[in-house]
């Protein structure tokens, strides 16, 4: 008969877990079904933001259409430089700003080269030279004269000069081209016998003859000049 208080490995309800056997109210040995969770369960930092529009760029697009290509040029490049990467949007209106300046820029260059060779061809009471020969042009009743070589075929040239003074005042308001007789020197005078009655003249408001005006006289024929008279 067995001893009921004995160390009997076999029958004790108490007595340790056969080997191999899980023991259900211990630790785990291989990690359990409640272990803590791996990577935590709430994220710690915030999402990260889009990019904003930079605005420098913004402003280089709106110098080159607006006022100042030169400085939307250079202020696109520096944009370009600060939209690298996607570190901010605008890349494209950097871009934008780069050529429509440049463009812009050139339109200009080219106008101002344009207005200064047309303002040095215009012959104007002050540049007024005798023996220079011209082209006449009647523009809304304003006679305005450009400068052309005197071997080339011109409409006219200067023969007189005439500064309006406090003597003289009176007669040029009375008749310009009459006055033009006295102001042309007496031995260009002469070689001008057959073209006597082809003598105009320009001053800077006819209406409005004051002292100080410049009274220029010019012989204009019917037909083409294509060489010097003086």
């Amino acid at each position: 008969m067995s001893d009921p208080y004995g160390n009997n490995s076999g029958n004790n309800p108490y007595g340790q877990n056969p080997a191999g056997q899980p023991n259900p109210y211990g630790a785990p040995g291989g990690g359990g079904g409640y272990g803590p969770p791996q990577g935590g369960g709430y994220p710690g930092g915030f999402e990260a933001q889009p990019p904003k529009t930079d605005g420098l760029s913004i402003a280089a697009l709106i110098l080159s259409l607006a006022c100042c290509p030169p400085v939307g040029v250079i202020l696109g490049f520096v944009g370009l430089s600060r939209t690298k990467g996607g570190k901010r949007k605008g890349r494209g209106l950097a871009i934008a700003a780069i050529i429509v300046g440049i463009i812009t820029s050139i339109i200009a260059v080219a106008a101002i080269v344009g207005l200064v060779i047309l303002a040095d061809q215009v012959v104007t009471p002050r540049n007024a030279e005798v023996g220079q020969c011209v082209n006449v042009k009647n523009e809304d009743g304003s006679i305005f004269l450009y400068k052309k070589d005197c071997t080339e075929s011109h409409d006219a040239e200067i023969v007189g000069i005439a500064e309006v003074d406090d003597d003289n005042l009176e007669a040029i308001e009375n008749g310009m081209t009459t006055y033009c007789l006295e102001a042309i020197d007496k031995d260009d005078l002469t070689k001008l016998t057959p073209h006597l009655a082809d003598i105009d003249a320009v001053i800077e408001d006819p209406n409005n003859v004051d002292v100080g005006d410049t009274l220029v006289c010019y012989v204009h024929p019917d037909d083409k000049l294509d060489e010097p008279i003086l």
